[in-house]
């Protein structure tokens, strides 16, 4: 997907909380994720959890995401990061 299209799936969530446009996102990045997570010695069921743990917080702060400021993609692999530090 081009970032293009993503960012404006992400405007589309930050400004009518559109369903759609994220589960498009999630069909996108949770595979994405939750491999991120497999390369970094976490087990598959953790793996599984942790990503809709991302995931969710994309969803829940999405009026944060500034795409000025990164990509999505470093965005969400930024949050993912986060929880696997947590972790």
């Amino acid at each position: 997907m081009e970032k293009s299209y993503l960012s404006n799936l992400m405007n589309r969530i930050q400004k009518n909380r559109d369903e759609m446009a994220f589960s498009e996102i999630f069909d996108y990045f949770a595979p994405k994720v939750n491999a991120y997570f497999i390369q970094n010695s976490i087990k598959f069921e953790s793996s599984e959890e942790l990503t809709q743990e991302v995931l969710s917080t994309v969803w829940a702060k999405s009026d944060l995401y500034n795409p000025e400021k990164s990509a999505l993609s470093t965005w969400i692999f930024t949050i993912a990061r986060n929880k696997k530090i947590d972790f």
